[in-house]
């Protein structure tokens, strides 16, 4: 299953065209830009297409503040005890 990025925020898109994201290609940049700046639904929507694994995989690449990567690995824990 990939991830329409049509579905997300317009306003993560404030620097690019959405249509040139491509989910597969820039997925580390598409998480990145939807905990620093995407709503609540934005995040249900990307974490219903990735594991708790592979945001784990994920996580160290990302630029991320305190508090984002704080709510990241709460997720990451979370879903590991489901």
């Amino acid at each position: 299953m990939s991830l329409d990025v049509a579905q997300l925020s317009p306003t993560l898109f404030w620097d690019v065209a959405q249509e040139s994201v491509d989910w597969k290609r820039h997925r580390a940049w598409l998480v990145q830009r939807v905990l620093n700046r995407g709503t609540w639904n934005d995040w249900l929507l990307v974490s219903r297409e990735l594991s708790a694994s592979k945001l784990r995989e994920l996580e160290p690449r990302l630029e991320l503040e305190p508090r984002e990567r704080n709510f990241l690995r709460n997720w990451i824990t979370r879903e590991d005890a489901n």
